[in-house]
C-alpha cells in the first residue's frame, strides 16, 4: 500500500505542476566601455529576455535562478571584494529592469519591460 501511495504522488505532481515563462521586451537605455574619466558609450537598445519558472534566460548574459517574490524578480552574485558581480532587478509592479554586470566590461541597462507575447500568458491562467 505504501508503494502505491508513493508512486501515485510521484506521478500525479509533475502532471498538476505548470511552469510558466514568458518573454518580455525591454526598451531602455545600454551603458558600456566607460574609461578612467567616467565617459561612458550610451544608446538605447531592446533587450529581449525570457523567464522561465524561477529562471532568467538571455543570450549574452546567460541563465540564472532568480530570487522571486510578490514585488520583484532579482539575481545578485557579488564578486570577492564585495563589488557587484552580476545583478538583474525587475519589478513585477510596473516592469522596470536594471541590470548591471561588473567583471571586465562593465555593463549597465536601465528600462521598462512588457509582455513579448501577452496573449499567450492570458491563455495560461484560463
Amino acid at each position: 500500500m505504501k508503494k502505491f501511495l508513493f508512486a501515485f504522488l510521484f506521478i500525479s505532481f509533475p502532471i498538476f505542476a505548470e511552469i510558466i515563462s514568458v518573454d518580455l521586451i525591454c526598451d531602455g537605455e545600454q551603458v558600456t566601455n566607460c574609461d578612467q574619466d567616467n565617459i561612458c558609450d550610451t544608446q538605447m537598445v531592446v533587450e529581449r529576455i525570457k523567464i522561465d519558472g524561477n529562471t532568467f534566460v538571455h543570450k549574452v548574459h546567460g541563465n540564472y535562478f532568480m530570487e522571486v517574490d510578490a514585488e520583484s524578480a532579482k539575481i545578485n552574485e557579488l564578486d570577492d571584494d564585495g563589488n557587484i558581480g552580476f545583478s538583474v532587478n525587475i519589478s513585477r509592479k510596473n516592469g522596470d529592469i536594471k541590470i548591471i554586470k561588473g567583471w571586465q566590461n562593465p555593463y549597465t541597462f536601465s528600462g521598462v519591460c512588457q509582455l513579448g507575447r501577452p496573449s499567450i500568458v492570458e491563455h495560461q491562467f484560463d
